[in-house]
């Protein structure tokens, strides 16, 4: 091999090398090196905005604090709930005003209505989830909101009128006038009548606690009655004198709620000759009751959540039904009870709570026909 020849092959050695070495080490260290100047570079980025955000902290918190309590400000307009009682009580309260000359003839009330979802998922319940918002408003991760509607007819001169608007839009809580109807009453000159609807709202979730249950002894519920009987016209119940005690020991039907660890069952709701429906589930569950009458004969449909049984019975004097709770017995007893009642019977269906004042394991719902309720 001559000395050119040896030249040649060694130059080419030398270039692999070289490019070797390039392509291999050098290259990588530069991509290496363009990577970490452009990760350099937006870290310093993201400092430098952290720098200026906590130059700004306490503006930041205390325009948190400011908004916080906007939002509590706002919150508190809204009712954590507003159950059929709230509904009744509002109309009472207008119909006993005597500020306001207007007067309510009807009233009718809807089930409320989930419209929006504040945090969580962002979600709307089905309306037929609402009844249930409730309960589980202390296991909720968000705020629901629900409207109501409630249409009332009314009677009243035109002033009255106008002066019930001013007291919608002056309550306490979030209610809006959505629909108006007035025309002249043909039984008075002065006097006008019509229907309004007003929509009511609230809102339950996250920590928001209940309102208590509203005392209507001295209003007697159902279509027949509420705008014609009560106290307002002179009658009292029989069992007013001694709030509704006697139906301890003689009633037809009963509602028991007591701690699941007990040795009776957690829930049980039936007949007081027998036959019941009973649930063991530590957890708030929806009681239901609906007394009818086809002649002589008296029926009554019960149950606990899905679970119900149809019973005809005979009442005595009287329509009685007992709902007895029992002390909470530790942290762990969480059973309650959201209790419906219907009566469509001839007689008036009288109700009495019994040792439920501290353990609060009973709220009634909802309550329709002639139904009065002793606590």
């Amino acid at each position: 091999m001559n000395e050119t020849t040896k030249k040649i092959i060694l130059g080419g050695v030398s270039v692999a090398v070289i490019a070797g070495a390039y392509f291999l080490v050098m290259k990588p260290n530069m991509d290496d090196t363009k990577k970490i100047k452009s990760e350099t570079q937006r870290l310093q980025t993201t400092l430098d905005d952290l720098k200026a955000k906590e130059a700004r902290r306490q503006e930041f918190l205390d325009g948190t604090a400011e908004n916080l309590a906007l939002f509590e400000d706002k919150l508190a307009e809204f009712p954590s709930n507003w159950d059929q009682e709230y509904q009744i009580e509002f109309v009472e309260k207008v119909r006993k005003n005597p500020d306001i000359v207007y007067n309510v003839t009807g009233q009718m009330m809807a089930e409320p209505t989930a419209y929006y979802v504040l945090g969580g998922t962002g979600a709307v319940q089905s309306a037929d989830a609402s009844a249930d918002a409730t309960a589980d408003a202390t296991a909720s991760d968000h705020y629901e909101c629900y409207t109501q509607t409630m249409v009332l007819e009314y009677v009243g001169d035109y002033a009255g009128v106008k002066d019930f608007v001013d007291h919608v839009a002056a309550y306490p809580y979030r209610m809006t006038i959505d629909n108006v109807s007035i025309s002249a009453d043909d039984a008075s000159p002065d006097y006008y009548k019509g229907e309004l609807t007003v929509n009511q709202y609230y809102i339950t979730g996250l920590d928001r606690t209940e309102q208590d249950d509203i005392d209507l002894t001295d209003i007697e519920t159902g279509v027949d009655n509420i705008f014609s009987g009560g106290s307002a016209q002179g009658v009292v119940s029989k069992y007013a004198a001694d709030n509704g005690a006697a139906i301890i020991s003689d009633y037809d039907l009963y509602v028991a709620v007591n701690p699941t660890s007990s040795d009776t069952s957690g829930k049980v709701v039936g007949l007081a000759s027998g036959s019941t429906v009973t649930s063991s589930k530590n957890e708030a569950e929806a009681i239901e009751i609906s007394v009818s009458q086809d002649g002589d004969t008296y029926t009554v449909i019960y149950g606990i959540g899905t679970e119900k049984q149809t019973k005809e019975f005979a009442p005595g004097e009287d329509l009685t039904l007992l709902i007895q709770s029992s002390d909470i017995k530790d942290a762990s007893d969480v059973n309650t009870a959201n209790i419906s009642i219907e009566n469509t019977t001839d007689k008036t269906l009288y109700v009495k709570v019994a040792d439920d004042t501290s353990a609060r394991r009973i709220k009634i719902v909802n309550r329709a026909g002639s139904v009065i309720v002793y606590k």
